[in-house]
């Protein structure tokens, strides 16, 4: 079994066997990240205090809701595992954001609560019920219900949602078709685990919500690539063995700055390692380097 039990952790840690492994067979980064910030305009959502990693998720939510009303995450239930009574609380909210989309919706922030809410939950598969936290004290209180779970998001974080949205609904909801998968994982999944954001007619997509970094000098905030960014990307489609999803691009989304990239995903595979690249070849190599056995040649 590969000793990382999650792809964050692997591309994190420089001397990860998947890490050494991308940056020797596809060095070439610095091309694509260049490429990359000459397409970024200028920050467009500034944070107001509300949690980031929080505000990342929910967003994400929103998008996958916004794109599939009837999407039935998993991630936030997977916490909850075991405890009926709150597994249907999740459950509940989940509904709500489906409804949330609808065009006779009244209640044009209940999206963005619904999603906090569910950002909230998958933050406990993902750590734990950490001590002091929110849903701890709901739980420890008996008000984890509906009504409380969505009272749970800051004002500035609905104020974010919705700006966010209304960008997104002009840079990137329009160049997106179906079909669309919310959440897709891949086989290697199973040795290592990894779920992305959206998959659109082939084309894979990991959305960001980070501020970029600011110029020490004019105090300017601008939107930038980093490597493992970009290797996050190139690995979720390495991570899918057997082509289920037949992925013909990647990209990814900065709702901050309104800027989508694109790339062939052929053409970012040479362009990474300097010549061309037999995509099934990888995904073997990938599959082998996290344990999994080599399928069987056929029979001839």
């Amino acid at each position: 079994m590969y000793v990382y039990t999650n792809l964050s952790a692997a591309l994190r840690d420089t001397s990860s066997p998947l890490r050494t492994y991308l940056h020797q067979r596809f060095p070439h980064t610095r091309g694509v990240q260049a490429e990359y910030r000459r397409g970024a305009g200028p920050l467009l959502v500034d944070t107001g205090g509300a949690n980031p990693a929080t505000l990342g998720a929910a967003f994400d939510f929103a998008m996958r809701f916004l794109l599939v009303p009837d999407h039935r995450p998993v991630l936030p239930l997977l916490g909850f595992f075991g405890h009926p009574r709150e597994s249907a609380v999740v459950e509940s909210v989940i509904d709500t954001a489906g409804a949330a989309v609808a065009p006779t919706a009244g209640d044009v922030d209940l999206l963005s609560r619904a999603c906090w809410a569910l950002a909230l939950c998958t933050d406990v598969y993902r750590r734990g019920l950490l001590r002091d936290s929110a849903l701890a004290n709901l739980l420890a209180t008996d008000r984890f219900t509906p009504d409380h779970l969505l009272a749970l998001t800051p004002a500035d974080a609905i104020r974010q949602l919705w700006e966010l949205r209304g960008i997104a609904d002009d840079q990137l909801l329009p160049h997106l078709r179906p079909p669309t998968v919310p959440g897709p994982t891949f086989d290697a999944s199973v040795l290592c685990n990894a779920d992305a954001d959206i998959i659109s007619d082939g084309l894979l997509l990991d959305l960001k919500t980070h501020l970029g970094p600011k110029n020490q000098r004019t105090g300017v905030r601008a939107d930038s690539l980093s490597a493992t960014d970009l290797y996050q990307v190139l690995t979720y489609a390495l991570f899918d063995h057997t082509d289920t999803y037949r992925l013909t691009h990647t990209g990814i989304y900065s709702a901050r700055y309104g800027h989508l990239a694109t790339w062939s995903l052929p053409t970012l595979l040479d362009t990474l390692a300097g010549h061309p690249i037999d995509l099934a070849g990888e995904r073997d190599t990938v599959w082998a380097l996290l344990g999994g056995h080599r399928t069987a040649p056929p029979p001839a």
